[in-house]
């Protein structure tokens, strides 16, 4: 009977130190990424001592009363800031694009919280309910478009245009190492102190982006398996998408294989809900998850301090189906794998 007891209590501790070492669980840890705009060097907002160093983290995007809940169907959920104008984009396009949907390449729901501030035209202290008490601003929640400000300071402003609090128009340059690189309007680029760059103003000219706003192919054969479980009971099981619903699909091209943590999971949007609740659309978040603080190496504990270099994680990624060879979870798109999750290539 003691060997027995002995034999399981090992199994299953080798099965939660492999689940450890796999990093099967999402890394969300927002204070040590760049989302923090109270700590990001590039903006460090502040107001009179209320969004200090490692303080108010939340506000910038979601606040507990007053937000907005019709933002992609609840998707960006109490959402906190103003938004920008839906169809005011440049889409990419080109002869091989078989998108389908409403309006394909202009982004919906989820990806316009996104491009609130990574479109670079709105204010990053565009708020609807400002920390503190007292601070309620009901144009942020009705109007759309440019502006929005409510007074915040940003102290370096390395990142931030001084006239209207939106991110500054960043330069593309090439990179004598990893390729195309983006920098700030400093000058200040990846690994320097004064930034925490890559400095993503994606602007309203979306041309030369991955597509969002879309709906999955459905001419495309390589995207066949992620089509067929996207309508997989199995797959998408009671958190998932079943039909008529205003859940959100779980993408994987291995029915058998799915992250265990849904944060972690490729997801398409039903952007168009309730009108067409069963087409998928692929937006900004079907990819990245703006907690998300994995970087190669691995992150910080998450009681380490918080200053330029732990801030300065990876790109927000979900993670590769479980199944796709060469998976680093610290490196989340080592491989490609996340990019072969959808795309069969």
């Amino acid at each position: 009977m003691m060997s027995d007891l002995r034999f399981f209590k090992s199994f299953f501790i080798l099965i939660f130190v492999l689940f450890s070492v796999n990093g099967v669980d999402a890394s969300e840890d927002i204070a040590h990424t760049k989302h923090n705009l109270a700590a990001n060097p590039d903006i460090l907002a502040s107001s009179n001592g209320t969004i200090n160093l490692n303080g108010d983290i939340c506000v910038f995007c979601h606040t507990p009363h007053g937000g907005r809940t019709d933002v992609a169907g609840g998707g960006a959920p109490l959402w906190n800031r103003r938004l920008p104008v839906a169809g005011a984009y440049t889409p990419y396009t080109s002869p091989n694009f078989d998108a389908a949907g409403s309006n394909p390449g202009q982004p919906k729901g989820v990806s316009l919280a996104c491009l609130s501030c990574h479109d670079g035209t709105i204010a990053f202290d565009s708020l609807i309910n400002a920390p503190g008490s007292g601070g309620f601003f009901t144009s942020n929640k009705t109007a759309t478009g440019p502006g929005g400000s409510i007074g915040l300071n940003f102290t370096l402003n390395g990142g931030v245009d001084p006239t209207n609090k939106t991110f500054k128009s960043g330069n593309r340059t090439d990179s004598t190492i990893g390729g195309f690189a983006f920098y700030d309007s400093a000058g200040v680029s990846n690994g320097n102190a004064g930034g925490a760059a890559p400095f993503p103003n994606l602007t309203t000219d979306l041309s030369d982006d991955h597509p969002v706003g879309m709906v999955i192919p459905a001419t495309d054969p390589q995207f066949n398996e992620i089509r067929t479980n996207l309508t997989n009971i199995a797959v998408q099981g009671t958190d998932g998408h079943l039909a008529g619903s205003n859940k959100v699909f779980w993408i994987t091209r291995d029915a058998a294989s799915l992250q265990t943590d849904k944060r972690d999971r490729l997801r398409a949007y039903p952007s168009t809900f309730p009108t067409n609740p069963d087409d998928a659309y692929i937006e900004c978040a079907s990819c990245h998850n703006p907690h998300e603080a994995s970087r190669p190496g691995g992150q910080p504990a998450s009681t380490a301090p918080i200053n330029v270099t732990t801030v300065n994680n990876s790109r927000f990624l979900r993670a590769p189906t479980p199944s796709q060879p060469g998976i680093d979870m610290n490196d989340r798109n080592a491989s490609s794998a996340l990019c072969l999750s959808c795309h069969q290539k």
